[in-house]
């Protein structure tokens, strides 16, 4: 694939880079990545791209973090493009401390408050990697550690890693299978199934970031957003859950019939951004920056895998529906390029007893499905 130029710059979070590519023009076939520019050994192991398709989807993986690094769908002319934020070698996922766009997350995907936590009466203290928080599991997640290769198949590859007992301070040794794989219905399908040897808090999740037009440049504006949810959870200025929830009726939050982002969330100006030396910007009333939220989905049935939310291009007829069965999403728009929708538990639940329950004991099985399932109209 030619790469005109590399997004180094926008601002994910405030301690996360988004790194996409501008792509060349629309294909009536993909232009897949090279697996030799993912074929390396680090940290002792070999590292590889996986390309898994069912002759309609291809996606490309890669055991280094267990990213997803291509999602090839066509529009509605038949033209295919690499919907999610990537980078187009090795290099470049190596080349970033905070890079987590299209990498797994784990042991504990999104924020626990203070990095602290008490299990049975007994207090943990675990990696502060964002302020006085730990996110995304630490500085030795699933995104930074080469996975063990278990079976690859035509349209899935199943991915293993073993977190031991007392790394970034967590406790248990806790195996995971990470299983990818593209459905008969043109869906990407991220399953987790975990264990451990000790009492331990376990959220896992994925970071893959979309743009439904493809990464030209342009941005998630026009895209079209529905989600089955009626509440959020209330964060504080660090994204900690204070532990109420809001409804959504009436705010900025409410999904639950079609919106455009581009209604709701501000477009900077031309040559402008946010960060320290930009001047300050006053965002519109009836406006947001960018969305940073959990929202707590509605399910039918606890633990079953089902439709909860919606993303749509008009521009290139796209749709991509949001299936999981966990009882919250993570909704980022950061700098418009993209969207994330990360399916999880809650933030902060080991602090937050009225939260669904992220503990995992000895004995027990944790499993998450999500599915990003793709249709043109």
């Amino acid at each position: 694939m030619k790469t005109t130029n590399i997004l180094r710059n926008a601002v994910i979070c405030a301690a996360a880079l988004f790194c996409g590519t501008i792509t060349n023009a629309q294909t009536k076939t993909p232009e897949l990545l090279k697996a030799s520019d993912f074929e390396t050994e680090i940290d002792g192991k070999a590292v590889s791209l996986y390309t898994i398709t069912n002759g309609t989807i291809t996606a490309q993986i890669t055991n280094f973090g267990g990213y997803v690094v291509g999602l090839f769908t066509p529009d509605k002319d038949g033209n295919y493009d690499n919907v999610v934020g990537h980078n187009d070698n090795i290099q470049q996922y190596q080349g970033f401390s905070r890079n987590p766009v299209g990498s797994a997350l784990g042991r504990y995907a999104n924020r626990i408050a203070n990095a602290k936590f008490s299990i049975d009466g007994v207090e943990y203290q675990v990696t502060k990697n964002n302020g006085e928080h730990i996110l995304h599991g630490g500085n030795k997640g699933f995104g930074s550690i080469v996975w063990d290769v278990e079976k690859v198949k035509k349209n899935s590859v199943t991915l293993s890693c073993l977190l031991e007992d007392g790394l970034d301070g967590f406790p248990g040794n806790i195996k995971t299978y990470l299983t990818f794989a593209i459905t008969r219905d043109n869906g990407l399908s991220i399953s987790y199934s975990a264990t451990t040897d000790k009492a331990t808090v376990c959220s896992l999740s994925h970071h893959v970031y979309f743009n439904l037009d493809g990464f030209h440049g342009g941005d998630i504006l026009g895209h079209v957003l529905t989600i089955d949810s009626d509440s959020i959870t209330e964060s504080d200025a660090t994204l900690i859950p204070t532990g109420k929830f809001l409804p959504v009726d009436g705010t900025l939050f409410d999904f639950r019939k079609p919106v455009k982002l581009g209604d709701r969330q501000f477009a900077m100006p031309a040559g402008r951004g946010f960060g320290p030396g930009q001047p300050a910007i006053q965002i519109p009333e009836g406006m947001v920056r960018s969305y940073d939220q959990n929202f707590c989905l509605n399910h039918k049935k606890a633990g079953k895998v089902e439709k909860v939310a919606t993303l749509y291009s008009p521009a290139s007829g796209r749709q991509m529906e949001f299936l999981n069965n966990h009882p919250g999403m993570q909704l980022f728009t950061g700098n418009r390029a993209a969207v994330a929708m990360e399916s999880q538990m809650y933030p902060d639940s080991p602090n937050h007893p009225e939260f669904p329950s992220t503990l995992l004991r000895p004995g027990k099985k944790y499993q998450h499905t999500v599915i990003y399932r793709f249709s043109v109209k």
